[in-house]
């Protein structure tokens, strides 16, 4: 948390902050386990995580919080970016079939060989940045329905225990629900808000606009003269009398 702060000193929304807590915490317990190894999937599950809970971050932080949260873990984000975004090339246009190619016969690119190693290795380090990043080659694919059948399938491929696969796609399909709802409740606090402040300028303007006009006929001559309306008391009448010589 130490190296995340000083790389983003600027405090974190409140909203957001268990999501970075649990995310600096769960990769880096990965990162330090000495089976880890950075693949372009990892990074792109990095990269989804952001792109889906940080979407709605307010104001333009959330690729500088990304960033911060890349280093923290002692890994280069510019190429993480690229990696990301290899991977989805590597999958661009294939549909659930062809994906599930791609992975049993890997091809000789990076990210097909990174597949491959990943196969290969019986010591492999499953975690849930990678996972992620499979979700979304999953969505990608035009995947609707991810059972546990689908995770199952493809946890077998690559080697690791489904179990923990099909945990984090739950709690990670939970968690965009529940910040989906989250994001709507600040949309509507945001519209409100704009309402009233569009109302509160306009009655501002329709002010200055009477004041204005106001100063304008005084200058023409055109105001209309002020009528004292102040109440006057009528002088009693008094009997007249005549004087006699």
């Amino acid at each position: 948390m130490a190296d995340f702060t000083s790389n983003y000193n600027t405090p974190i929304v409140p909203a957001y902050r268990s999501i970075i807590m649990d995310l600096l915490t769960t990769t880096h317990l990965a990162r330090v386990d000495d089976r880890f190894v950075y693949d372009p999937i990892f990074a792109l599950g990095m990269e989804q995580i952001f792109a889906e809970f940080f979407k709605a971050y307010p104001g333009t932080d959330a690729g500088k919080i990304e960033t911060a949260m890349v280093q923290a873990l002692d890994l280069d984000s510019a190429q993480a970016k690229a990696d990301a975004k290899a991977v989805v090339e590597w999958a661009s246009g294939k549909d659930a079939a062809g994906l599930e190619a791609l992975f049993d016969e890997p091809d000789s690119s990076a990210v097909g060989s990174a597949v491959a190693a990943i196969k290969a290795n019986k010591d492999f380090l499953y975690n849930r940045v990678f996972g992620v990043g499979l979700f979304k080659l999953f969505a990608d694919a035009g995947i609707e329905t991810i059972d546990n059948e689908l995770l199952t399938k493809y946890a077998t491929k690559l080697g690791y225990s489904a179990t923990k696969f099909q945990q984090d796609y739950d709690l990670y399909s939970e968690s965009l629900s529940k910040l989906r709802s989250v994001e709507q409740l600040f949309k509507e606090i945001e519209i409100r808000e704009k309402k009233k402040l569009a109302a509160r300028l306009e009655e501002k303007a329709a002010k200055a606009a009477e004041a204005a006009a106001a100063a304008k006929a005084v200058a023409d001559g055109t105001a209309p003269e002020e009528v004292d309306e102040t109440p006057r008391l009528e002088e009693p009448k008094g009997e007249q009398q005549s004087a006699e010589v």
